[in-house]
């Protein structure tokens, strides 16, 4: 990428301010509202590990918390890995690609209702746009293995692209099984809950894998974005 793409990317924040004020909303509030969930989840939690019918319950309701930006993901697989052990596991791994559908299809209405657009009006970029889409599962699971990306936000910003919902959901999977797991693992393994969800990266295996994880997929997305360019260039010179 050079510094025409971000003069481009610039232009494109200033005439689509309300896309990236949207992503921006979708990336903040989780962390927001998640710390006031927890006590309106811990009656409910405290019981489950004895009263195993209030976990389709909790997980019905963390469906739609993750889908709408109320709970981040790692949220839910931290207190699922305290609360539940390895019985929450799989309904993490139900919940997941239930909550990842969910929230896509919210995004696309929050894209139209607040933005006014479900695609890219400029053409390069709409054109970027759709070769990315034909790497939509490197794409997804690049982004979804970052930490730094939350789950909404991501549904949110890919919204604006056609995606195969199959290759959604797998790469959704593979991408955030990685740093799923660590989360849920430094749940089961946490003394303190409240302490461990204030800072999550403080466990010891968090503080190796975590940097890994952003290496990983900072690379990733580089090489995937740098390749649909250079495809995208070369239909544009092909059709000229």
């Amino acid at each position: 990428m050079n510094f025409q793409w971000i003069s481009r990317i610039r232009d494109l924040m200033r005439n689509d301010k309300a896309y990236f004020i949207l992503l921006l909303a979708f990336g903040l509030i989780p962390g927001f509202i998640s710390s006031s969930l927890l006590f309106l989840y811990h009656p409910l939690l405290a019981k489950m590990a004895d009263q195993k019918t209030l976990l389709f319950f909790f997980f019905g309701i963390s469906i739609f918390t993750m889908a709408f930006a109320l709970t981040p993901t790692t949220f839910i697989a931290i207190i699922s890995g305290y609360y539940l052990g390895w019985v929450g596991l799989a309904g993490i791994l139900v919940t997941y690609p239930l909550a990842a559908l969910l929230g896509l299809g919210f995004g696309k209405l929050m894209n139209h209702w607040f933005t006014g657009r479900n695609f890219f009006d400029d053409n390069v970029l709409k054109s970027l746009a759709e070769k990315l889409a034909e790497k939509q599962f490197a794409l997804l699971f690049f982004c979804r293995l970052s930490p730094f990306l939350p789950f909404a936000m991501t549904n949110v910003a890919l919204s604006r692209l056609k995606l195969n919902l199959w290759k959604y959901i797998a790469g959704t999977m593979a991408g955030m099984l990685p740093r799923t797991l660590l989360f849920f693992i430094g749940g089961m393994q946490a003394a303190d809950l409240m302490a461990f969800l204030k800072n999550p990266r403080s466990g010891e295996w968090q503080q190796i894998l975590l940097p890994i994880f952003i290496l990983i997929s900072l690379a990733g997305l580089y090489l995937v974005m740098r390749n649909a360019i250079k495809q995208m260039k070369l239909t544009q010179d092909e059709t000229n």
